[in-house]
């Protein structure tokens, strides 16, 4: 680093005083004129695709220096298995292997800059089926291609003068969905317009090739993601959307298709899902994990009048949030008020969990319930709620939801239930002890 550091007050001087008194070749050493590096030196890794085609991989190497114009020449060498082990297995205490000349080529190792030259390549090619044959004679090896760039004449930075790519497998490559991260969609009942979902088809790997991608409709996905999600999507109804049977990746990478949703074929209140599958390829193999795209579609019940409505909490701050704190905070229609645990003055619990017990005053077939932080903050963590027609027999809970740290209404779904009393239970806060809700709202008829 010192002679880095040197290079830079000497250039640093230069532009501070006058160039006619101070002689460049005088002030700056000979061997800092030029300097050469591999432009991503170190450790990388590069995974390797089952593709009966050479991979390649390009090694750059850039001149520096305070007079880049000079010419240089550097050679670029492989490692040999004695010098890895000496300078990486032994003091890493890890089984690196060099892989043999069969597995790669070079397209050249010797490389000249002209004046205007600052960067040049190699392209390394790799032969997957030979590193392929490596692995699995040696599973237990890591297997690298180790390169050193060396000069007799020219300065090289010693300590970004090697390339250790590391290769970690050879995989077949992978047709998947370019993500399966779908959120919710949500409608008011009876407003559900006729809309749609652009989806991204890819190749894990660049494609040179064409392959034909089918797709359909997963039913048994439904049960999976409701059991991960702790929810009640029920599949979307046929008839309400239009679906290609199938799209084709054309030598690209990716493609784009759409999936049309009716709206108005969805004349129920719930939570519907479309789990678009890729059924099968015509080149490669299918994603295991990126293999489904579900479309989430929620349709919102009416939200239920609370005027007259009542809470009561097993722990209420009674001071400390100046006239926030009870539960009742929690129906007022006000976002700017809240309901709050008890953290100072008060009576009742204060550990979790807690509960708030609603009374909305008569029976409703209860379809939905949202939930909306306090401003600002979002302690609640997780809640179950209950419904119940005479707060005595709660039953199971019709509902275990995780609330996102967000400020806006999350709405949750729950199958159907007639009930007078509602019970919100919080089980997990993001903040100690601390919980709080700005409103709790119910949807229904």
């Amino acid at each position: 680093m010192k002679n880095i550091y040197y290079l830079t007050g000497c250039l640093m001087l230069l532009c501070a005083c006058d160039n006619s008194k101070y002689d460049l070749e005088n002030l700056v050493p000979q061997e800092y004129h030029k300097i050469l590096y591999i432009k991503d030196s170190g450790k990388q890794s590069m995974t390797l695709y089952d593709t009966n085609e050479n991979q390649n991989y390009t090694l750059n190497v850039v001149k520096s220096g305070s007079d880049i114009q000079q010419i240089a020449n550097v050679n670029i060498q492989v490692l040999s298995q004695d010098e890895v082990d000496k300078v990486y297995s032994e003091p890493e205490a890890e089984n690196y292997k060099v892989l043999t000349p069969e597995c790669f080529t070079l397209d050249t190792q010797e490389l000249l800059f002209e004046s205007n030259d600052l960067t040049k390549s190699v392209n390394i090619s790799i032969n997957p089926n030979e590193v392929k044959k490596f692995i699995e004679n040696n599973p237990d090896a890591k297997w690298v291609l180790p390169f050193k760039a060396t000069s007799e004449n020219d300065s090289i930075n010693s300590e970004m003068n090697e390339l250790f790519l590391q290769i970690t497998g050879v995989v077949m490559p992978n047709v998947e969905f370019t993500s399966v991260d779908a959120e919710v969609q949500e409608f008011q009942f009876e407003a559900v317009p006729v809309f749609e979902n652009k989806i991204s088809i890819r190749l894990n790997t660049e494609n040179k090739w064409d392959i034909n991608c089918g797709l359909t409709i997963d039913e048994s996905y439904v049960d999976t993601y409701n059991e991960k999600n702790n929810s009640v999507f029920k599949l979307m109804p046929e008839g309400c959307y239009t679906l290609p049977e199938s799209v084709s990746l054309s030598s690209v990478t990716s493609v784009d298709f759409t999936v049309t949703i009716d709206g108005s074929k969805l004349n129920q209140v719930g939570d519907f899902i479309l789990p678009i599958k890729i059924s099968n390829v015509s080149r490669f193999e299918i994603s295991p994990d990126k293999c489904v795209y579900p479309i989430l579609v929620r349709v919102v019940a009416e939200e239920l009048d609370r005027t007259g409505w009542t809470a009561t909490a097993d722990s209420e701050e009674q001071t400390g949030e100046g006239s926030n704190g009870p539960a009742q905070k929690a129906l007022d229609g006000d976002l700017g008020t809240y309901w709050h645990s008890i953290w100072q003055n008060g009576s009742g619990r204060r550990s979790l969990p807690y509960t708030i017990i609603i009374d909305a005053k008569k029976e409703y077939t209860f379809a939905q319930f949202g939930f909306v932080h306090r401003s600002g903050w979002t302690d609640t963590g997780d809640v179950e709620v209950y419904v119940s027609a005479d707060s005595e027999n709660w039953g199971e809970a019709v509902g275990k939801f995780t609330l996102a740290r967000v400020g806006t209404n999350q709405i949750f779904s729950i199958e159907p239930q007639q009930g007078r009393y509602i019970k919100v239970v919080v089980t997990r806060s993001n903040r100690d002890a601390n919980a709080s809700f700005a409103e709790i709202y119910a949807y229904g008829k």
